[in-house]
């Protein structure tokens, strides 16, 4: 006999994505819970990015990481789900009455069905490979960057060649005095849009194809690095240095719940985003399929596909399928009660 409250959806993961999962759910009527490792909600994109410029969500120009958190809470809490945070779900069962339960290290959790919405999953990030990096880690060179504000002045070098790298060195710009960023390749793997305004800033130098071959330092201050470009070395002086060479991603336990993966994400049908495990579902970047573009834009279509399933899966009596014209959150708990 179950003993604790059943939900009709609970979301893991607290990122955007799965944020926007908790308010779709509440929107088509649905008693939600969101659980999330972290001690704050917004995921890898606030705990590590706050300052960070996203392109790419509907309506917005341009939008800082953690003003777009701020407004997904916001619009999650007028649903008035259950969040629990710092709650790290260890294990999934499956009850005779056809109820989940997931096992934290706090508890346990009773719901109808799950959306996954956990990213990588746990992240570590990609140290820099170069002698001298492990002395000066938090003491010049970062990997989860502070406030922008930090750099105001400063000479800082960028090390990679994607988005995250990219986008640091825009952002960091705008403060520091003059921006480095050194990339072993001449392509960079970051939008175009991007790249084109990383060589039209004028306190920006590109370095490729490069590599960081030292970096030096007086006793705790970190002063300079030697950039190798084939070669050539050269030696320019810095203040700080943000490792942008990505992170190792790690999905935990949920390698163990006989879902279908590939290549380290979760197999899901694009026309629901259901898993194999009936009840649940997936979404953002831990999913795969033909035609997955991992893109927070992409994560909230999916998100509208998931919570329609849903839906239809929890009450497959309800004909036909919600259109946002027409969507209130009355009228869906009615039809669902």
């Amino acid at each position: 006999m179950i003993t604790t409250e059943i939900f009709d959806l609970t979301v893991i993961g607290g990122g955007p994505v799965g944020i926007f999962g908790a308010t779709m759910g509440g929107l088509h009527g649905m008693k939600v819970k969101i659980l999330e490792t972290l001690s704050d909600l917004g995921g890898q994109l606030y705990a590590l990015y706050p300052e960070k410029p996203i392109y790419d969500v509907a309506g917005f120009p341009m939008v800082i990481a953690k003003e777009l958190t701020q407004a997904l809470i916001a619009q999650m809490q007028r649903y008035d789900p259950v969040v629990c945070t710092e709650e790290s779900v260890e294990s999934v069962e499956s009850s005779d009455e056809g109820i989940f339960l997931l096992r934290t290290h706090k508890g346990m959790h009773a719901t109808r069905a799950i959306l996954l919405a956990v990213g990588i999953g746990s992240f570590t990030p990609r140290k820099l490979p170069v002698p001298g990096a492990e002395e000066y880690e938090g003491r010049g060179i970062y990997y989860f960057v502070p406030k922008l504000q930090h750099f105001t002045g400063q000479r800082v070098l960028v090390v990679g060649g994607g988005d995250t790298a990219v986008d640091w060195a825009l952002s960091v710009s705008r403060h520091a005095r003059e921006v480095n960023l050194v990339h072993r390749r001449n392509a960079f793997r970051a939008l175009k849009e991007g790249v084109r305004q990383l060589h039209e800033t004028p306190n920006i130098t590109v370095n490729t194809p490069c590599e960081v071959a030292e970096i030096l330092g007086e006793g705790t201050k970190l002063t300079g690095a030697v950039i190798q470009c084939q070669q050539e070395k050269r030696t320019v002086a810095i203040d700080s240095i943000i490792g942008g060479l990505g992170f190792h991603p790690n999905l935990g336990p949920l390698k163990t719940w006989n879902l279908d993966m590939a290549n380290g994400t979760i197999k899901v049908s694009s026309d629901s985003m259901a898993t194999n495990r009936p009840g649940i579902f997936a979404v953002g970047d831990a999913v795969s399929y033909p035609g997955k573009v991992k893109l927070i834009a992409a994560g909230f279509g999916e998100v509208g596909i998931a919570i329609a399933k849903i839906r239809s899966y929890l009450h497959p009596e309800l004909s036909g399928l919600p259109h946002s014209s027409n969507m209130k959150q009355s009228k869906m708990a009615a039809e669902i009660s």
